[in-house]
C-alpha cells in the first residue's frame, strides 16, 4: 500500500526536499485543495534573454558579458532551464490526463445511462482499503522527512493522502481500461534532454534505435543492484540498445567514488572499461587507490601506465564534466537512467519499467 523511498543514492543537499512538498502539501491540503486551481495574475512578458555577447554592464569602458560570467554561473542556467521545462511538461501532461479522464468518465456514464458520480461510486467503491498498518508504515518510512511531527498529529493527513492515492489509482485503472473503446490517443511528445555522450564508455551499436544512458557511482549499492536489470535489457533487446555510462560520483557520501571513476577511465584507455566496471561493482567495498591499483593487475592492464594515469588526475575534469551534465538535466542521485533522452524516475527500477519505456520508444520509431 505505502510506497518506499526511491531506490537510488541521493545527493545529500537535494535529498531532504524530495518528499516534503509532494507528500506534506498533499496530506495537509487534502484532495479538494489539490484539485482547486490557484487564481491567476497577468504578468508582463519577460525581457529577452541576453546572449553571450551582449553587454550586461560596463566598467571604465570595459564590457561585461554573459560569456564573461560563465565560470561563476557554471551549470546553474542549464539546470534552471531543465527544471522549467520539466515542471512545464509535468503541468501540461497532468492537465491533459485529467481532461482525458473527465471526458472518458462523462462518455462512459452517458453510455451506461448514469451519472459520473454514480459511476465513480461503482468504480471506486466505499472501502478505500487503507489500514492502520498502511498509515503507520508510511509514517515510519518517511519519518525523517515529515519535519519532526509525531504520529498522532499527522496520521489523519497521511490516511487522507493514502486514500486519495488509492482512489486516483482506481479511477486511472478504470479509465485506462476503457480508453481504447472511446478512441483515446495521447499526442503530447515526451520530455527529452540532450546528453553529450560522444567518447563515453558504451556497449552496443552506435546507431541502435535505443540509447540507454546511466549516470552511476561505483560505490552506490543501488547502482550495483541495477546491474541485473541492465544485463537483462542487453540480453532481451540485443542490437537494439546502446548502453552508455556516465559518471556521477557522490563524493559527499562515497569517499572512493571519485578515484574509482577516474580509474575506470584509465582502464578505458586500455580497452578494459567494462571489465573494470564489473569488477569495481563486485568489490564495491574495496575501492581505495591501493585497491584500484591491485585490481589493475587482475584486469590484465599495463599497471605502470594505469598507475601513472590514476596518480596524475588525468580524468578529474572528464568526470566533473559528466557530473555537470547530470546536474544540468536534473540528476539528483544514482543510478539515473535516460532512454533516448527521456528520464526514467525511480533509481534502480525493475526491468519491467525499463522495458515499458524502451517498447514505447520502439513503437514511436515504428520498430
Amino acid at each position: 500500500m505505502s510506497r518506499p523511498l526511491a531506490n537510488h543514492c541521493p545527493r545529500p543537499l537535494l535529498a531532504a526536499a524530495l518528499l516534503a512538498a509532494a507528500v506534506l502539501a498533499a496530506a495537509c491540503g487534502g484532495s479538494e485543495a489539490a484539485s482547486t486551481p490557484a487564481p491567476t495574475t497577468e504578468l508582463p512578458a519577460p525581457a529577452a534573454d541576453h546572449t553571450g555577447e551582449a553587454a550586461l554592464a560596463v566598467v571604465a569602458g570595459q564590457e561585461i558579458t554573459l560569456a564573461d560570467l560563465q565560470d561563476a554561473i557554471g551549470n546553474q542556467l542549464a539546470q534552471m532551464d531543465f527544471q522549467y521545462r520539466s515542471q512545464r511538461h509535468q503541468v501540461i501532461d497532468a492537465a491533459m490526463r485529467r481532461a482525458v479522464r473527465d471526458q472518458l468518465l462523462a462518455a462512459e456514464a452517458e453510455q451506461r445511462g448514469t451519472t459520473v458520480e454514480a459511476l465513480l461510486d461503482e468504480v471506486v467503491g466505499v472501502d478505500l482499503a487503507v489500514t492502520e498498518d498502511d498509515v503507520r508504515m508510511f509514517y515510519l518510512q518517511n519519518q525523517a522527512r515529515l519535519q519532526g511531527r509525531i504520529y498522532e498529529q499527522i496520521a489523519p493527513q497521511i490516511r487522507q493522502y493514502l486514500e486519495d492515492q488509492v482512489r486516483q489509482s482506481a479511477i486511472e485503472e478504470f479509465t485506462d481500461g476503457i480508453a481504447g473503446e472511446h478512441g483515446v490517443a495521447y499526442l503530447l511528445a515526451p520530455l527529452r534532454v540532450e546528453l553529450h555522450i560522444t567518447g563515453a564508455p558504451a556497449t552496443g551499436p552506435v546507431d541502435a534505435p535505443i540509447t540507454l544512458v546511466e549516470f552511476s557511482d561505483f560505490e552506490c549499492p543501488y547502482c550495483e543492484s541495477f546491474l541485473p536489470t541492465l544485463k537483462r535489457v542487453q540480453e532481451e533487446y540485443g542490437e537494439q540498445v546502446n548502453v552508455v555510462f556516465l559518471h556521477f560520483p557522490l563524493r559527499e557520501i562515497h569517499p572512493n567514488a571519485q578515484k574509482s571513476a577516474e580509474a575506470s577511465m584509465c582502464a578505458f584507455e586500455q580497452g578494459k572499461f567494462w571489465e573494470a566496471h564489473d569488477l569495481y561493482f563486485a568489490e564495491r567495498a574495496n575501492l581505495t587507490v591501493a585497491d584500484l591499483k591491485e585490481k589493475a593487475g587482475r584486469l590484465g592492464l599495463d599497471t605502470a601506465a594505469f598507475e601513472s594515469c590514476l596518480d596524475s588526475g588525468k580524468y578529474v575534469e572528464y568526470v566533473q564534466a559528466d557530473v555537470d551534465t547530470g546536474i544540468a538535466v536534473g540528476v539528483d542521485g544514482t543510478p539515473a537512467i535516460f532512454i533516448n533522452g527521456r528520464p526514467l524516475p525511480g533509481g534502480a527500477v525493475p526491468f519491467e519499467m525499463v522495458a515499458e519505456l524502451i517498447d514505447d520508444e520502439l513503437e514511436r520509431l515504428g520498430r
